[in-house]
């Protein structure tokens, strides 16, 4: 498959850049009226008196930082809130003497089932060092939900609402829209329960792949239940089950069912913290925030600090343990790909990898994984590059292991996992995507000439042969032999009988224990704690987040690259579509990427979206 590449113009080029130029000033503009109060406000932990440390959560939670959020769809000058960030600063707030408990204030905030597992056990942390914590907002998702129900208390608006409705996934089949397209996915796949080929080439799941997704669903559905009962003392299942079976529950009922401890509305909820947390204690609005420094708009040169890199802050001699951000689809190295951190590419980890061992302070990393797997060539190229790293790896397992995000993680002394973090998918697809039916539909001739047995292996055209498609299963055999190859090195003191837990087959992080692939559930915080013992470090150590954090010129540098090579079509389509599916469609357009290099792929299934 075959998608051009459009060639702007110089003229073209130059009206976007001022277009670009000229948003981002007004956008600065902007925060040239905040008071210089208002921009200097900051932590006043130097006061011996306690505080309650105010931690504000909007947006949805990333898994590592990317520094500004800046998209041709959405530009804005926000910071979109990371779980390893998020981490950082409870930890920090954990170990303040001054600070006397932590009061969450949550305002459209979105995450996923595996980070509220993450951040509740930091919350059940804070609890245990009689650190009393209260959350806040006007309205809870479930997942929302089941973070604040760590707390000591939750509060929420009178007129708010909390949404449980359960566990859900949703698959996506393009079969139905490549037939309207007159295009078709002549897919081969090994291992029964594989399912990464069924969006692409059936209507509707099919009875193998289904009942991996229903194991699933009820292993989520179960965490939701024994989570809600654990935290809730007044709530027993048969209640949480109640709630969740009413899905839409007013303020009221949430009080009435034990959900919540009481009802107050925004403008309040401050002076009820100030008054009554502890019997009265300071409230600090910006805890851990520093001073932000006022962008002075008279010298024309000032904006354009924003565009090199961050600061660096001096090295320290401290010990250090390095977090390696691995999130997104597993691509080969390419220009565009190598400069794009929403995808996994052999450079990036390499690049990571070297900056870990080049700094004598990093003693081990931990590799957090967050991914449905991709190129088979590149998730090899990346564990042989993990596999020879000289200090001592550990493995954390986010929403999503699967396929060659499962590969990649092989390489890892030890892994761990969130309960709710799908794991496996062991096994290969591979294939081309047929369009000769579109050009044929809109009159476009082809006409191929080869020589050679296997030169029109993949002409995107015309469909396998039997012959041609025995020879790609036989590649694909290779490729799954060393995939199981590499898991048995790994955990062949753990996995009885391969075939048993690979052809496909998908797990949940907790299942996956028993199934020999994950060594214990932990969240990312526990395995920074974990390979930081294993690599010997006694005294207090710093985390390292890699790849560093963006500045507003590389993002504005990768969103250009990515979001310029879409079709126009797909970008038309991805702007009406709910979030949740925006990024599904964006994944399915990447693994359809990795197929023109790549035709051999190492992925879960493609357009599951979690509810």
């Amino acid at each position: 498959m075959v998608i051009g590449r459009k060639t702007l113009s110089s003229s073209v080029l130059i009206s976007a850049r001022w277009a670009l130029t000229t948003a981002i000033m007004v956008i600065f503009a902007l925060w040239s009226t905040l008071t210089p109060s208002a921009l200097a406000a900051t932590s006043k932990n130097t006061s011996s008196s306690k505080v309650v440390a105010e931690i504000h959560l909007s947006g949805t939670l990333q898994e590592c930082p990317k520094g500004f959020s800046f998209s041709l769809f959405n530009l804005n000058n926000q910071h979109q809130p990371a779980l390893t960030s998020t981490v950082a600063l409870l930890k920090k707030a954990i170990a303040d003497p001054h600070v006397a408990g932590l009061f969450f204030n949550l305002h459209g905030f979105a995450l996923t089932l595996t980070q509220a597992q993450e951040l509740g056990h930091l919350i059940k942390l804070a609890r245990s060092q009689h650190k009393p914590v209260w959350f806040y907002s006007t309205n809870y998702s479930e997942n929302t939900y089941l973070l604040a129900s760590h707390a000591n208390r939750v509060l929420m608006s009178p007129q708010g609402n909390i949404f449980m409705p359960g566990a859900a996934l949703q698959l996506m089949f393009f079969r139905g829209l490549l037939q309207k397209l007159h295009i078709h996915a002549d897919m081969i796949q090994i291992g029964k329960f594989k399912g990464a080929e069924e969006p692409f080439t059936r209507f509707s799941a099919s009875k193998a792949f289904s009942s991996q997704v229903e194991g699933l669903v009820n292993g989520w559905y179960g965490q939701i239940l024994s989570s809600i009962v654990a935290h809730r003392p007044d709530v027993t299942r048969a209640d949480a089950q109640h709630a969740i079976n009413q899905g839409w529950l007013t303020a009221q009922m949430a009080v009435k069912e034990h959900l919540v401890d009481g009802l107050v509305s925004r403008p309040e909820i401050q002076h009820l913290v100030r008054s009554t947390f502890l019997g009265g204690c300071q409230l600090d609005t910006h805890y851990g925030s520093r001073p932000a420094k006022p962008l002075k708009l008279t010298s024309p040169f000032a904006l354009f600090q924003l565009l090199g890199s961050h600061t660096r802050k001096a090295p320290s001699a401290k010990p250090a343990v390095a977090v390696i951000c691995a999130s997104g689809v597993i691509m080969d190295d390419s220009p565009v790909n190598d400069q794009n951190t929403s995808v996994i590419t052999p450079y990036g980890i390499g690049r990571a990898l070297k900056t870990a061992e080049d700094n004598p302070n990093i003693k081990a990393v931990v590799l957090r994984v967050d991914s449905p797997g991709g190129s088979a060539q590149a998730s090899e190229s990346i564990w042989q590059l993990l596999h020879a790293c000289r200090k001592p790896i550990y493995v954390s397992m986010g929403s999503e292991a699967a396929s060659g995000g499962y590969y990649i993680s092989t390489a890892g002394k030890k892994i761990f996992a969130d309960p709710a973090s799908i794991v496996g998918s062991i096994g290969v697809v591979g294939g081309k995507i047929v369009i000769g039916g579109l050009f044929k539909e809109i009159g476009l001739g082809v006409e191929s000439f080869s020589k050679g047995n296997h030169a029109g292996l993949f002409d995107s055209t015309v469909a396998f042969t039997p012959a041609q498609r025995a020879y790609v299963a036989k590649l694909m055999r290779h490729t799954y032999k060393l995939f199981t190859k590499r898991v048995m090195e790994s955990r062949g003191a753990h996995i009885a009988n391969i075939s048993l837990v690979a052809r496909g087959r998908l797990f949940t992080g907790r299942s996956a224990i028993k199934a020999g692939l994950v060594d214990q559930i932990g969240s990312l915080n526990a395995t920074v704690a974990a390979v930081a013992k294993a690599a010997g470090i006694k005294s207090a150590y710093r985390v390292v987040i890699l790849p560093r954090p963006l500045s507003l010129g590389q993002l504005i540098r990768e969103k250009l690259g990515l979001e310029a090579s879409l079709p126009l079509g797909l970008k038309a389509m991805m702007t009406g579509l709910p979030g949740g599916f925006r990024a599904q469609v964006m994944q399915m357009y990447q693994m359809l990427t990795v197929m023109r290099s790549d035709d051999v792929l190492l992925a879960a299934p493609l357009g599951v979206a979690e509810n």
